[in-house]
């Protein structure tokens, strides 16, 4: 689910629509929660699609550590990427406005995260825009990712969360606020299709 204080709209012409502020968005604050209406298509439902739909669900949807599919409900869907993104998640399926949003602004996050199947060509136009997104990234930025949510994660309890009812670990949350060195890595995010090397890495990750 997408902070409510947003809505969809034209960004350029080489990207198409976006989602941006309707009012300002301080860092720290919640901007969006994988909700209970978020669906996930695990792998052997998506062989069971319609070839049309793949093509659907390979635009909209991203992969989680799961070999899942998960595809947004709502505006969340078309959030776009940019190398210097306002927003980026966390160690949970939340993610948090890493610096103030002002009205008006583009939300975005970083696509490096989203388990990509291959490479893309950034419109990001920022300075300091990769030029590539690639699947390396992932592995590449996570302790870039991690200190930023972690830096953002100590304004949590400071800011309004209109989306805290929607957060499924609430006390855990609340308790990474005041200990934001706890708050587990992006990398737990991370897809491997190898089942035993999966399982032994998120070991790593949660020790």
């Amino acid at each position: 689910m997408i902070h409510p204080d947003t809505e969809l709209r034209p960004a350029c012409e080489a990207i198409g629509l976006g989602v941006f502020a309707t009012r300002a968005i301080p860092r720290g604050t919640i901007v969006w929660v994988l909700d209970e209406l978020d669906q996930r298509f695990i792998p052997q439902r998506v062989r069971a699609l319609p070839s049309g739909y793949h093509e659907l669900l390979e635009r909209y949807a991203y992969l989680n550590a799961r070999g899942e599919r998960v595809l947004c409900w709502d505006l969340a869907r078309w959030v776009n990427h940019s190398c210097d993104a306002n927003v980026l998640s966390s160690g949970w399926e939340v993610d948090v406005a890493v610096r103030d949003i002002a009205a008006g602004e583009e939300i975005t996050n970083d696509y490096g995260c989203l388990n990509l199947e291959r490479s893309f060509r950034c419109e990001c136009g920022r300075p300091d825009c990769r030029g590539r997104i690639d699947p390396a990234d992932f592995e590449l930025l996570a302790d870039h990712w991690d200190a930023r949510v972690r830096e953002a994660f100590r304004f949590v309890s400071r800011v309004p969360q209109p989306l805290w009812p929607y957060v499924p670990n609430t006390r855990t949350v609340s308790a990474a606020a005041r200990r934001p060195e706890r708050l587990p890595s992006i990398r737990l995010h991370r897809f491997d299709a190898n089942p035993v090397t999966a399982a032994r890495s998120r070991e790593r990750r949660t020790a």
